[in-house]
């Protein structure tokens, strides 16, 4: 009796709702990051709607929820969702260095080029620096638009390259080597055995395979990892183009395996992102590259004044080929081809990523990155950042290609394989010959599994 009281009182509540709050269509989303993703948005804690958010749903009839996770977690909870078409988030995060390229290549995701002159109030595509949307188009399509994004490029400490006489961070990857080898026999002959000159990322798994996959482009000149430098299936099955890892690709794989072993941290064979930015922000890295980003969150946080007070930032070298090393990626977000409420999710979208948006987490984060100029060159971030340091950070942009490496829909199985061989070669359990020849025979037997040479 008292359980068909409540169902009573509740029935009763609803129909004394408002028409304009029953008939909200809501809005599901998944991502990481409480506090640093949309921190304008949701607060610190990720659970407080803020007055801008409450604007936006009280203006589109729309109730926006949003549910984070860890990273790994948050990735799951997509995949999960999208494969088994469940349709539970109408928005889902992604990221342009797999996640866009396998989903949409499966029909899990919305294109939307066609919303896209629904809710220019919100997002112009044509405000937006072009990259940031290249790197999310798929065989032609636009499948998800970005958020948090970034190019490559190097933060290093200024002090320790002034103590070792190094006038200027190098131009190219051949000087850069000469220069690191200085700061080690500097570093070595002061006793400063808990500082290294470099720091990158080489655990096992997709981890360091975006900058991997920079350092291949800038050392063969092209996305070697398919012969002719093919990119996309068609390219593939056009060319019949095979698996190149013990070729062309071989050059920048080894130079990033032999510097993470030169010059990197003990470890470094298990150090994800978090592992850079916090050995950086503890002044025990010289260089950390070819993802700034990483320096930047460290400044955020660190306690160590001479890292605080002395970081500067340079362009990416050049390879032996003239082409910069790359590091390009984008938070990306995406509309899932199951949500039932498609043109209230990609408004919502639009939203969220709009210009309104990033100026939210320019004025939260204050990094200087965001997919907008007019924000780049706005007052937040002049304020905050040198003007030379935001020009260089704008020509990584233009430099940049993001497709340096192929968009296939077999992707993601690639960056994880690709990531893994590095790491073990950085580890010591396989040699450089060992590892390629291994990820050769894997990815030749994926790609035939695949039909791409019938």
């Amino acid at each position: 009796m008292k359980a068909s009281a409540r169902l009573l009182t509740a029935a009763a509540m609803t129909l004394a709702l408002p028409a304009s709050a029953s008939a909200q269509t809501e809005i599901n989303i998944v991502a990481f990051a409480p506090g640093f993703a949309w921190a304008d948005m949701f607060g610190v804690s990720g659970t407080e709607k803020t007055d801008k958010l409450r604007a936006f749903e009280e203006a589109n009839d729309i109730t926006v929820n949003i549910e984070f996770a860890d990273e790994e977690t948050a990735r799951q909870k997509v995949l999960l969702d999208l494969v088994n078409q469940t349709g539970t988030y109408d928005l889902v995060m992604l990221g342009s260095d797999g996640a866009v390229q396998t989903f949409s290549y499966a029909g899990y995701l919305e294109p939307l080029d066609d919303l896209l002159a629904t809710a220019t109030d919100y997002f112009d595509p044509e405000a937006v620096y072009p990259q940031f949307l290249e790197a999310n188009r798929v065989d032609g399509q636009l499948w998800a638009l970005p958020y948090y994004s970034f190019g490559a490029g190097v933060i290093y400490r200024q002090d320790i390259f002034d103590k070792y006489g190094i006038e200027a961070f190098p131009a190219t990857t051949a000087e850069l080597e000469d220069v690191l080898a200085t700061i080690k026999a500097g570093l070595e002959e002061d006793g400063m055995s808990d500082v290294y000159p470099l720091t990158m990322r080489g655990a096992p798994g997709e981890e360091p395979s975006l900058d991997l996959a920079g350092f291949v482009y800038a050392y063969a000149g092209y996305p070697a990892w398919f012969e002719g430098g093919a990119t996309t299936p068609e390219e593939i099955r056009q060319t019949d183009a095979r698996p190149i890892f013990t070729g062309d690709f071989r050059p920048g794989f080894e130079a990033f395996v032999e510097w993470s072993r030169e010059y990197g941290p003990d470890g470094i064979a298990t150090h994800t992102w978090v592992d850079m930015m916090n050995l950086y922000g503890a002044g025990q890295a010289v260089v950390l590259m070819p993802s700034a980003i990483n320096g930047f969150a460290a400044l955020g946080g660190t306690e160590n004044e001479d890292v605080a007070n002395h970081t500067a930032f340079a362009p990416s070298p050049k390879g032996p080929s003239g082409e910069p090393i790359q590091s390009f990626w984008t938070f990306s977000v995406g509309v899932s081809a199951f949500s039932e409420n498609k043109e209230e999710a990609f408004r919502t979208l639009a939203f969220l990523t709009g210009e309104q948006a990033m100026q939210g987490f320019a004025e939260t984060v204050g990094w200087p990155y965001s997919t907008f100029p007019s924000i780049t060159n706005g007052e937040v971030l002049t304020a905050k950042w040198p003007a030379e340091m935001l020009s260089q950070i704008e020509a990584s942009y233009e430099q940049a290609n993001p497709h340096y490496f192929p968009y296939i829909p077999e992707l993601n199985a690639f960056m994880e394989r690709i990531g893994t061989a590095a790491s073990e070669a950085i580890s010591g359990s396989k040699t450089v010959d060992e590892a390629l020849e291994e990820l050769q025979a894997w990815a030749e037997e994926r790609m035939e599994r695949a039909g791409y040479y019938e």
